[in-house]
């Protein structure tokens, strides 16, 4: 129960939902994991474990700054613009992306933290709310799904890919 007392590891499980990079990736791979059968699933969201912890690994050991912002973005926008044509994703493309997308989240977390202890339970919480967000997100997918409402999942991946093609637009106009 130290851990969950922690303030950094409180900040740190609500930093995911709360950045909009972080967010819409997050929803994106869920998307994409949900339009999966449950074994490529859950080799999905342990790909993107194990690449969140990669990336808050890198961070812990002081990588500077990093791309994984616009890179979180662009990874949303293809996420979404594969939900959105509604195509079967393959176990072969599925843990990849996870295992991209959870580096990129990894290490566009940096701790805002004072004291060392605090911004290792900040990166144990940035770990443990991403990959509930996922879980969450690809149970989600999977129940639309299997209640015949697979339109919706189209719908939601076309404005994901929408929002994150405007918001690098927006970044990157001259």
């Amino acid at each position: 129960m130290l851990i969950l007392d922690a303030p950094g590891f409180a900040a740190g499980f609500v930093q995911a939902p709360l950045a909009s990079a972080h967010l819409l990736s997050l929803i994106g791979l869920g998307l994409l994991a949900g339009c999966t059968v449950a074994r490529t699933s859950i080799m999905t969201l342990a790909a993107f474990a194990l690449g969140l912890s990669a990336g808050l690994g890198a961070i812990a050991s002081g990588v500077g700054e990093t791309p994984a912002n616009d890179v979180l973005f662009a990874a949303a926008g293809v996420c979404g613009a594969i939900a959105a044509l509604g195509w079967a994703v393959p176990t072969w493309l599925a843990v990849p992306a996870a295992l991209f997308i959870g580096c990129a989240v990894g290490l566009d977390s940096p701790p805002d933290a004072i004291s060392l202890r605090e911004a290792v339970m900040t990166l144990i919480g940035t770990g443990c709310g991403a990959v509930a967000a996922v879980a969450l997100m690809t149970g989600a997918v999977a129940l639309i799904r299997r209640a015949g409402w697979a339109i919706a999942v189209r719908v939601a991946g076309s404005w994901l890919a929408a929002i994150a093609m405007l918001v690098l637009a927006l970044r990157w106009r001259g």
